[in-house]
């Protein structure tokens, strides 16, 4: 829009890319993926395995989704198989994950939510899964509890920030698998159909709602985060 001085007015800018495949940071890479049924699907601190895993380049990775709902679908299941999380949208994955760096409470998260006003983190959203498939069939699964939004398992925690550079030297699915199994207590699974746990590798086939409200597609979330920036004091 332009004022009658020529001024360019513009409105409040949308904080997320609800196209984005992969992003990357100072420390880390990150690997998106959207459900035709609603809210996100994010693998944090993605590491050149679980890129191969998925059939993408890890020094040339595409960084826009699939157009078609169908393909974005059948990547949306691949990707869970590497122990990411569906989270209910763009939204709640950025209020978790300021929770997770320590905001304040009476911050406003994206320039729009309240923090003290959203529910805590559940156990899924806090749990730390990591997953490696071996070669000759099976997954092995490691799941820790976290500190940072309360303890529900003492005796489930590890020094996290120790271990990962170790996990993260592993070149192939199944030196990982050893990683997991010999370092990180992991658990071995013959059938991934046979896991239950805090873990969203078998949601595809049973998720219909969010964690703490409804999935909600990128229009939806859009249309959440304005009403809340615009109703700000």
């Amino acid at each position: 829009m332009t004022s009658p001085r020529g001024t360019i007015v513009c409105g409040p800018s949308y904080p997320y890319d609800s196209n984005q495949r992969t992003c990357f940071t100072d420390d880390r890479a990150k690997i998106f993926a959207w459900p035709s049924r609603g809210g996100v699907i994010v693998l944090d601190e993605a590491e050149a395995i679980d890129f191969e895993f998925l059939g993408l380049d890890p020094l040339d990775p595409p960084m826009k989704r699939l157009t078609d709902d169908f393909e974005e679908d059948a990547f949306c299941q691949r990707l869970l198989l590497l122990g990411a999380k569906w989270w209910d949208s763009e939204a709640r994955y950025s209020i978790v994950l300021e929770i997770e760096i320590g905001a304040q409470e009476g911050c406003r998260v994206d320039g729009a939510f309240e923090l003290n006003k959203q529910p805590p983190p559940t156990m899924r959203e806090k749990r730390l899964i990591k997953a490696a498939w071996l070669s000759t069939g099976g997954v092995w699964i490691s799941k820790f509890d976290t500190t940072w939004a309360g303890v529900d398992e003492e005796d489930n925690l590890i020094d996290w920030d120790e271990n990962l550079g170790r996990l993260r030297m592993t070149r192939t699915m199944n030196e990982r698998c050893t990683m997991l199994r010999d370092r990180f207590r992991g658990t071995f699974y013959p059938d991934l159909k046979t896991y239950r746990g805090h873990g969203f590798f078998n949601a595809w086939e049973e998720k219909e709602l969010g964690e703490v409200g409804p999935l909600l597609h990128p229009n939806e979330t859009k249309d959440i985060w304005h009403k809340a920036y615009t109703s700000r004091p």
